[in-house]
């Protein structure tokens, strides 16, 4: 990630922008309404994007960027069913999977709120970054 941001700054003209964009470490969980009825097990994904934080700050200490601004923010993806929703993190999520156990869960949530729809809240950070020559 630092290498990447590097080279994003080697291809900025000095007063250029860039915008970073990913999730923060926080674990995604799947809800139905306000009621959580579990965790994705998201792999290394936590590990990555706390990475991906840390790489931000070294090309920031390293005066390559100036932070412009910078929101967190919660993300949500929907799902007409909890099959629908664990069959598209697992096939879009480098190592995401909602277990057998959260479906069961989800399953009943929904039975109890007829209407409502499963899905998966994640935090995420974006930053507009400001190139410094």
């Amino acid at each position: 990630m630092v290498d990447a941001l590097r080279r994003a700054h080697d291809m900025v003209r000095p007063g250029g922008w860039v915008v970073d964009l990913h999730p923060t470490a926080a674990i995604a969980s799947v809800e139905v309404g306000m009621h959580v009825t579990g965790r994705v097990d998201g792999g290394d994904a936590p590990l990555r994007h706390a990475a991906a934080g840390a790489a931000l700050a070294t090309v920031l200490d390293a005066g390559l960027f100036a932070v412009d601004r910078a929101v967190e923010f919660t993300f949500y993806t929907y799902g007409d069913t909890i099959e629908e929703l664990r069959d598209y993190i697992e096939e879009n999520w480098r190592d995401g999977r909602i277990d057998d156990t959260v479906v069961r869960r989800t399953r009943d949530a929904l039975r109890e709120a007829p209407g409502t729809r499963p899905r998966v809240r994640e935090q995420v950070r974006l930053t507009k970054l400001h190139a410094i020559s």
